[in-house]
């Protein structure tokens, strides 16, 4: 790895813009009093690349470390050099592997001589020196902090779980911090020099001044309505994970998802539920989404002509003429053209679960971070009058010797993020993935219309080990009965004995590697006087939400036999569309009655109960009164209080 030596001198920034603003790929240097510094990067990402676009740095959340490699070294094999950031990670006693950093962003500092990258789970933000391969520097900033942009006098932070953009000076010390509604995620300079951070679960992106903070403006995405045939994008948009401006417009272009789900089952399939889509922004105005309708509904033609899903990152040729779309669940990459229709696809990729898209400063090179295979593979751009075309140039190039994550819970986390219905039978069409409604692991926060009734997304993190029974009613009893929801909404053909070792693996996977949300930054008064609230006899809470995982699901059946006993509650959430029906053994179940959640990371799933009637965890806490033990007698503090407990679970 010696021959890496020259990168400290040669690293700096593409795809962005340099210090002086000369770079065409990205925003002016300002635009007035309201205007940031220039910018070095044009949008936040997983994956940057030296100022000449033959060498790459990029982040490994599973190994808590990053990469530096370069398609220029000669020693075989041309492996990265991996730079940890903080011990290896490792299974624990219980079998869990849970990365203490999980890096998920980078972006080089304006002297080119280091990087800065976010920790999602140690909420932390570090340095790293490209001469020494050594972290610098590092601080606590703000809960799962993901996103990450750098400017010549200042660094920005998008912090997931506090819900706030923060921004800090070279030092890394905080500046500046304004909380938002919702996740932000991805951060990028709009044309005019506006920082715009899009929110995760929606409504889109919002607009902040560089210098202040002060929120500018919304972008709003609004659903799509149905248009006859459930087939037809449409949905609530969700999953913005990424957003950019198109060079030489006045355009930014944001990735996302749309979710259906105004349809009911049984007419809720494959097809029908989730819908990739790109929203493009121009002088403060959303246009329609871009998305792929089904190509079999007479007379409609969707702005893709190929199925795609689980767009998650976007990278533009420097002239503007072609966005790249990077699709994590199909795992391909989605070539638009200036006519914002399909012009290239590029399937299948050598690699797993893609999250990161870089292009060099000629055009001619496109780099895709492969999170899953741990690579980045390397596609060779060929343009011509009437189109364009990507070809691999040679072999991945790997980004370290060893892997730390165990090969099962490998082999599930590829599962589980896959739509790859040319590789395992999960789904049709390259259409639905685990991760499509579970998003990073978690919820989509909607409801859907199942069978059983109104049912909103529950969260995979953490695991489902020692919850008890799964679903809202107690239905099924470990992750591998989740075929059924493979081969219903998501339209695959498992059969649980001859793909036993494919659920056995996103069994182990979810039970092990999706690590319990980090609670957002709170008050310690709060959480300690919420506490004692919670576990008192008069509030009652802990009579349901009992021990380490917050429920009694399961009480008094350790086995989860389906033959009972099963603990159920009339909560007086019931509604029209909640019927009766049977579990996964053909045992029946009320209507009305339904199982205790786990109260562990709550904060992070809203919303609430089963049919997602309760917006926030004070709405559920209100809806509650009268029904659970005294919360009749909660003053206004009190409420505030238990609410601040359960937000740090």
């Amino acid at each position: 790895m010696k021959a890496l030596a020259w990168l400290a001198v040669t690293l700096g920034v593409a795809c962005g813009h340099d210090p002086h603003g000369t770079n065409p790929d990205g925003p002016p240097g300002g635009d007035g009093d309201a205007a940031g510094p220039a910018a070095l990067q044009s949008h936040s990402s997983s994956i940057a690349l030296s100022t000449n676009g033959v060498a790459f740095v990029v982040v490994n959340p599973d190994n808590d470390s990053i990469s530096l490699g370069s398609i220029e070294v000669l020693d075989p094999p041309a492996q990265a050099l991996e730079i940890p950031l903080g011990p290896r990670p490792a299974v624990d006693g219980s079998g869990a592997y849970v990365p203490a950093i999980m890096p998920r962003a980078l972006a080089f500092a304006p002297d080119g001589a280091s990087v800065v990258v976010t920790g999602e789970r140690s909420g932390r933000v570090y340095r790293v020196s490209m001469a020494d391969y050594a972290v610098t520097a590092s601080d606590v900033i703000c809960s799962e902090p993901i996103g990450v942009l750098t400017a010549t006098d200042a660094i920005y932070v998008a912090c997931s779980n506090d819900r706030a953009v923060v921004k800090l000076d070279l030092s890394l010390a905080q500046v500046g911090r304004v909380a938002l509604a919702s996740p932000p995620w991805g951060l990028a300079w709009a044309p005019d020099g506006a920082l715009v951070a899009t929110l995760f679960y929606g409504p889109g992106a919002v607009v902040l001044d560089p210098v202040t903070l002060a929120v500018r403006k919304h972008w709003d995405v609004d659903p799509v309505a149905p248009r006859g045939d459930a087939r037809l994008a449409h949905g609530s948009p969700r999953g913005f994970y990424d957003i950019a401006a198109r060079p030489g417009t006045q355009e930014m272009w944001m990735v996302h998802e749309l979710l259906g789900i105004d349809t009911p089952q049984p007419a809720l399939d494959f097809e029908r539920t989730a819908f990739p889509a790109i929203s493009i922004v121009a002088n403060d105005s959303v246009s329609p989404p871009l998305s792929t309708d089904a190509q079999d509904v007479t007379g409609i033609d969707g702005s893709f002509g190929d199925i795609v899903s689980g767009p998650h990152a976007i990278a533009f040729t420097h002239d503007g003429a072609y966005a790249f779309v990077l699709d994590t669940n199909s795992e391909d990459i989605l070539v638009v053209g200036r006519n914002r229709v399909e012009a290239a696809l590029v399937r299948p990729l050598p690699g797993h679960m893609p999250e990161g898209i870089a292009i060099s400063p000629d055009d001619r090179l496109l780099y895709v971070d492969e999170r899953n295979t741990g690579d980045v593979a390397i596609f060779e751009i060929t343009r011509t009058a009437t189109g364009i075309s990507l070809a691999p140039r040679g072999i991945p190039i790997p980004r370290y010797e060893t892997d730390p994550m165990p090969a099962q819970l490998r082999f599930g986390q590829h599962l589980f993020y896959s739509a790859n219905s040319d590789e395992y039978p999960i789904t049709q069409n390259h259409w639905i993935a685990c991760a499509t409604c579970h998003m990073e692991g978690r919820s989509d926060e909607v409801t859907w219309l199942f069978g059983q009734g109104p049912r909103d997304t529950p969260t995979n993190a953490g695991g489902m080990l020692g919850t008890g029974f799964l679903f809202r009613t107690a239905d099924r009893t470990q992750v591998q009965d989740y075929w059924h929801t493979i081969n219903i909404e998501q339209g695959g053909s498992f059969d649980p004995t001859a793909q036993a070792t494919l659920l056995d693996a996103i069994e182990a996977y979810v039970d092990h590697a999706i690590p319990v949300p980090i609670p957002p930054t709170t008050d310690p008064a709060k959480v300690a006087r919420g506490a004692t609230l919670f576990a008192s006899a008069t509030v009652g809470c802990a009579g349901c939400h009992a021990g380490p995982h917050f429920t009694d699901s399961g009480s008094g059946n350790p086995t989860l036999d389906l033959t009972g006993p099963i603990v159920l509650h009339d909560v007086g959430t019931c509604n029209a569309g909640d019927v009766a029906h049977q579990d996964v053994a053909g045992h029946p179940r009320a209507p009305c009655m339904f199982d205790t959640p786990s109260l562990t990371g709550v904060w992070s799933t809203p919303p609430y109960f089963h049919d997602g009637r309760a917006a926030t965890l004070k709405d559920a806490l209100d809806m509650t009164r009268g029904t659970m033990g005294d919360i009749t007698t909660l003053s206004a503090d009190d409420e505030d209080a238990l609410v601040e407990y359960l937000r740090s679970l």
